[in-house]
């Protein structure tokens, strides 16, 4: 609920009412987000479309989950990725820190409209011995998942 107060404060209103139909929809999808399964008790789960497809998504919307991420994960159980939520439009950049497998990562504004798709690789440092990953512009939503199974589209609650 506290991504979905941030993104109508965003927009400019304290009510989903008056946010655009794409928008209150993802906000809605975070916000009814059940408890997780294996690997990631502790997290919730939601479904999302991109493009054409529907997915299994873990969501990623406090601090401490969107600095953890898909660390030091080999697999990612059920699921289809991992969505990083914000509160406002942020430009902030990832990186592979500890991440052993290859991502692909999409960068959504809240509306779902893509801004920026990039290819991260592993990196076994630190985050600051491992490269950064930007967006082309300000997002509310990433979404990663392994490399070559991020589809095409714009993101929107299934």
């Amino acid at each position: 609920m506290v991504a979905g107060v941030g993104v109508w404060q965003v927009i400019g209103s304290s009510d989903p009412e008056d946010l655009g139909a794409s928008a209150a929809a993802l906000v809605q999808a975070v916000t009814d987000a059940a408890p997780a399964a294996e690997p990631f008790e502790a997290l919730t789960e939601t479904h999302v479309t991109v493009g054409e497809e529907r997915l299994a998504v873990v969501v990623a919307d406090f601090p401490s989950e969107r600095s953890q991420g898909l660390r030091r994960r080999e697999t990612i159980g059920p699921y289809d990725g991992m969505l990083f939520v914000y509160s406002e439009p942020v430009a902030s950049a990832f990186t592979m820190s500890t991440v052993p497998v290859p991502l692909d990562i999409g960068f959504y504004d809240a509306e779902g409209r893509l801004v920026s798709r990039l290819r991260m690789e592993p990196c076994a440092g630190t985050d600051e011995e491992c490269p950064l990953y930007r967006p082309d512009a300000a997002f509310v939503y990433a979404l990663e998942t392994l490399a070559g199974d991020l589809p095409e589209g714009a993101l929107a609650a299934a």
